[in-house]
């Protein structure tokens, strides 16, 4: 198989290489391709933890326990947790 690489992405392979994270280009294109396989595998544990959060959100829908959020508000919160992340890992403790 034949497969032609973009510019930069040959530099990075070879940068790789030269630093000895691989033996060579087929093995840094081997380790890519297999993490994004895993990636993109479905597994059974994670469809279960999927299935539980809808059914979870499904049930507060039911009991009117929702509130309108945007992308926006969402940023900032996580921008928010990031910048203070003591008061949010301080959560739960007793």
């Amino acid at each position: 198989m034949k497969v032609m690489l973009k510019p930069e992405i040959k530099r990075f392979v070879a940068e790789k290489v030269k630093a000895g994270q691989c033996a060579d280009a087929s093995d840094l294109v081997n380790q890519a391709l297999e993490v994004l396989r895993d990636q993109e595998q479905l597994t059974p544990k994670l469809e279960s933890y999927l299935r539980g959060e809808v059914k979870r959100g499904l049930e507060q829908l039911d009991q009117g326990e929702c509130s309108d959020f945007t992308a926006e508000t969402i940023i900032a919160q996580e921008r928010a947790k990031r910048a203070n992340p003591r008061s949010t890992s301080k959560r739960g403790r007793r």
